[in-house]
This record gives C-alpha cells, structure tokens and sequence, in this order.
C-alpha cells in the first residue's frame, strides 16, 4: 500500500523523492499473474496506467477477433479501474455503432486527463473496408469519458487507412507513429509510418516519414536520457523482424537496428539505466507467446520471463515506477482470450 500512496502522490503532481536502488527489492517476490477480466466471447489488446490514486486498464471486448459474418459483434473498449490492483471493476464502456473499436492505449495527458486513443475499424461480411483513428478523454476525476471523435490527422499523410497505433507525452508533447495499409484501389502496395506530435491529443502534425522497409505497422515511443527518442516498430513482411529506431530532436533524422524478434503488439518501458524492456507478442515452434525482452540501444535483446500464455495472445500494456513494473497482457491459452495482470520487480529481470 505505501507503494500505491506514493503512486498517487506522484499522478497529482506531487513528487517526492523516489530511490531507483533495484536492490531494495526482495528478490524471491513471487510474480503473481492474475486473470483480471474475461466477461466478453474475446477480451484483447490491453493498456495500463496509473491516475489519480487509482490504476486504469483498457482493452477491446468483442465476440470475436474480428467482428461477425453478419457484421453484428464489434469490439468496444472496456475500461477497468483499481485502487489496490486486486479487485478490478468496470469504471467505463465507449462503443460506436456500426464501427469495430479495438487496440485501445491509455495516458495521461499534460492537463492531467486520461486520453483513450483507439482504432475504428469498418469490416463487410468480415472484410476489413478501412479504418480511423479515435479518441476520448476523461474529466478531471476519470470517472466519465467522452463519446468517440476521429482524430485529426495532417492533411499531408492522411488516407483513410490510417492507424495511429500509440501516444507516449514527453515535456507536454505528445508523439506517435502512424502506420498506413498498403492497399490502394485494391492493390498492393507498400506500408508507410509516419512521425507525427500533438499538443491537445486530438488533432496531429507531421514530423517526417520514417523510412522502415518491410511493411511497419504497430509502433511505440519512449525516451532515453538526453531527450533521445527511441521507437520500436513491428515489420510484417521480409524477414518480419522488429526494428528499434533512435533520433535527436527535432526527430527528423533516424537510426535503425534490427532486432534478432518478431514482434506484436510491442509496447516498452526505459529503466535504469537506458536499458528497454520490450513487452511483446513472441513465437517458437509451439506458436506465439507473451514474453519480455530486455536490451540496450546497440546491444542485442535477450529474453528475460516468458508469461503463461499461447494461441491469441500478448499486446501488453506496461508501468514502471520505483522498481517494479505493472504489466498486463491478454491471452487464450485457458480457453477463450482474457485478460491478465501482475507486477514484476525489476530485480527479477537479468
């Protein structure tokens, strides 16, 4: 509970003074996965974070995958709420006629709202016609959240096979990668990422195109020391391993290295000191798996804990702070997908 307290402290804008020192963490803490939800035919692609006192997680319900022959069963995005991280209620529910939302990413933004931003996806008789990019805040409290709005991308990028996968707010900016399918008029052709930043988490400008060949797609943003950003992007064609791309600003100019994984639904978090620790979708001769990967800018990654987990899985949602790192994921390997939930000491991963 003092580590909630103080997690609360810091979500309102008060900070006090937080040591980093990993060894103060006991190192036989059990890693105890919880299954948090599991109410709808498919729970999947999860978020987490943590607002005024309480942790929120997000993630797309759906009676399937993909919505139904009969174009009944789109996902909505459910929202869960906790102030102890051991009973989880439903705190919101946004929904769009007519449109699958799913993919949802949770944050808070400079104005201290939580902003839910999602992709809308139109499917006919389960095939996928295009899709959007949406958004919702919270009130001050998080309690209620607005209905869904498109979000407003740069005239110069923008398609209508737009897909803003994830925004991560640096000094009152906020930037993300969007990614572009490669069908136009019904042909192939290649997928296209984009750099983009906004300032009210609505509407979006252009930075620069990021030049990633392979067909990028889900991609997250964090940050090293020195301001340096760093993306991690998944790749779907070549060879489909993931890349990690640094840059100074004004995050024109780009460095890439290919990792030795393929990746899904990569989501990451920097800790002590400028390391990465990559939450992934991961695959062996078994099938996928959710796993952690960890590793340094020029260095290779190595895997650290593997989740139970298989089938539909991973798309993971990460928060870390003061030497521990909360961690969600989704998963069917008990049967249908669900989604789970644990906190790691960052001790634990070598």
């Amino acid at each position: 509970m003092k580590l909630l307290k103080l997690l609360a402290a810091i979500s309102m804008g008060i900070m006090p003074f937080i040591s980093m020192n990993l060894k103060a963490q006991p190192k036989d803490e059990t890693v105890e996965i919880k299954k948090i939800w599991d109410k709808a035919g498919h729970n999947a692609f999860t978020d987490i974070t943590f607002f005024r006192g309480k942790f929120y997680v997000v993630f797309r319900e759906g009676e399937g995958h993909i919505p139904n022959e009969d174009n009944t069963g789109n996902g909505k995005i459910r929202i869960l709420s906790s102030s102890d991280a051991e009973f989880w209620e439903s705190a919101g529910l946004i929904e769009l006629e007519g449109i699958d939302l799913r993919d949802p990413k949770i944050s808070v933004t400079p104005k201290k709202r939580l902003m839910i931003l999602y992709g809308g996806s139109e499917y006919d008789h389960r095939n996928l016609k295009g899709y959007t990019p949406y958004v919702s805040f919270s009130d001050a409290s998080g309690k209620k959240f607005s209905d869904p709005e498109p979000v407003e991308l740069d005239e110069r990028i923008k398609t209508g096979n737009d897909w803003l996968w994830r925004v991560t707010w640096y000094d009152k900016v906020g930037y993300g990668v969007v990614y572009q399918s490669g069908i136009e008029n019904g042909r192939k052709k290649d997928f296209k990422a984009f750099l983009v930043k906004t300032t009210k988490g609505g509407e979006y400008e252009l930075v620069t195109e990021l030049e990633v060949d392979g067909d990028p797609t889900e991609a997250t943003i964090g940050f090293l020391s020195g301001a340096e950003m760093l993306i991690v992007i998944r790749r779907d064609s070549g060879d489909q391993l993931g890349m990690i791309g640094t840059s100074k600003a004004p995050y024109t100019d780009w460095s890439w290295e290919k990792m030795e994984y393929k990746l899904g639904g990569p989501n990451f978090q920097v800790i002590p000191i400028n390391k990465v620790l990559i939450g992934t979708r991961a695959f062996d001769d078994d099938g996928p798996y959710t796993a952690l990967l960890l590793g340094k800018k020029g260095e290779k990654f190595k895997e650290v804990m593997r989740f139970p987990s298989g089938g539909d899985t991973s798309y993971p949602g990460m928060y870390s702070i003061s030497g521990y790192v909360w961690f969600t994921y989704y998963s069917s390997h008990e049967g249908k997908a669900a989604i789970y939930y644990t906190r790691i000491p960052l001790s634990k991963l070598k």
